[in-house]
């Protein structure tokens, strides 16, 4: 039989290697059974072996829990079998630790993330900060990509050529098209074409399909949306379950009310449209092509191509208000003197 070993600096945990004088091997020691003297060998036990089947299964059946732990050690069918037992050191001992608490776990996590993200920059990745970037071993990201600090990029996500990522942006099982710029951001279950500008500050939502040019602002979330291409959802906007056409402008606080207390409900807005802020949709409507609507208007039906759709209440004015109220203001102070 053979067994793998290792050399570490702190072999704490480990079971290690019992050597004659003339480096033969003898046997292997598990920690909680070690000597003082012991405990201070650096060759471990990797836990890796490999037998001959006839040879295993005899030895198997005579182990016995005669330890301090009172277990059953597989590391003591290595003394039950007949013959040689050799040993091969392994080059990079970072390839065989173990994990059995949370703090070896993040160990081995840190190495498996220094390794992703450097083959990434021989790629032509650029990490401007790679310490503090997070990629799973499944994503893939195009050359002359820049991710900045604190992002986090998992599960099956690809990212294009020529983007910029973050600081602080999470993209999950995500598709991020080449030229594209996200900022401070959360993308889950998205796809996003080239060119787009996401953030800072926004989060989109499984459903999520952004066109060619699409700039999604600050503080807006979109939800099983699709966004045409060149149209801009600016800032402090919801859309949920909206299919939205070409060159289409959100407005400022502007939202789609999906959600009639029973079902989600669709709204569809044309190509060029133009959306004055705080607008509302209550779905399910339609508002036609190169329509518009003026601000802070209730949209409540469908709106026909080309048209105006204003909903608010008449403003009034009224003159002299000012002075009176002051008036009234001052009299009430005088009256409490």
């Amino acid at each position: 039989m053979t067994l793998l070993t290792a050399m570490l600096d702190d072999p704490r945990g480990y079971g290690r290697i019992i050597r004659a004088r003339n480096g033969v091997f003898r046997r292997i020691v598990e920690e909680k059974d070690a000597s003082e003297a012991e405990k201070q060998i650096h060759e471990i036990n990797s836990g890796v072996y490999c037998f001959r089947g006839r040879d295993l299964w005899p030895a198997l059946q005579k182990l016995e829990n005669k330890n301090r732990a009172h277990e059953y050690y597989l590391t003591d069918v290595v003394a039950l079998i007949k013959g040689k037992v050799d040993t091969m050191l392994v080059g990079d001992a970072r390839e065989i630790l173990g994990i059995n608490d949370r703090r070896q776990l993040a160990q081995a996590e840190h190495i498996m993330r220094e390794r992703i993200v450097d083959d990434l920059m021989s790629q032509g990745v650029t990490m401007t900060d790679p310490a503090s970037t997070f990629v799973d071993a499944d994503v893939s990201i195009g050359q002359d990509t820049v991710i900045h600090p604190f992002s986090t990029i998992t599960g099956h996500s690809v990212v294009g050529q020529d983007c910029v990522i973050g600081p602080m942006t999470q993209i999950r099982d995500s598709t991020v098209g080449d030229g594209c710029r996200v900022e401070r951001s959360h993308l889950e279950h998205v796809k996003i074409a080239s060119n787009v500008v996401i953030g800072p500050f926004s989060r989109l939502r499984p459903g999520t399909e952004l066109a060619d040019g699409v700039h999604i602002g600050t503080h807006t979330e979109i939800k099983n949306s699709k966004i045409g291409a060149g149209s801009a959802v600016p800032h402090f906007s919801y859309l949920g379950d909206a299919v939205v056409g070409a060159n289409v402008n959100i407005g400022a606080g502007s939202i789609t009310a999906n959600w009639n207390g029973f079902e989600k409900n669709v709204t569809e807005i044309g190509d060029s449209v133009y959306v004055s802020c705080d607008t509302i949709f209550v779905a399910p409507v339609r508002v036609g092509s190169d329509a518009t609507t003026a601000a802070d208007t209730v949209v409540t039906k469908d709106v026909p191509a080309g048209s105006l759709a204003i909903g608010r209440a008449e403003m009034k004015i009224v003159e002299g208000y000012t002075a009176r109220r002051r008036a009234r203001r001052n009299a009430s102070k005088a009256a409490k003197k």
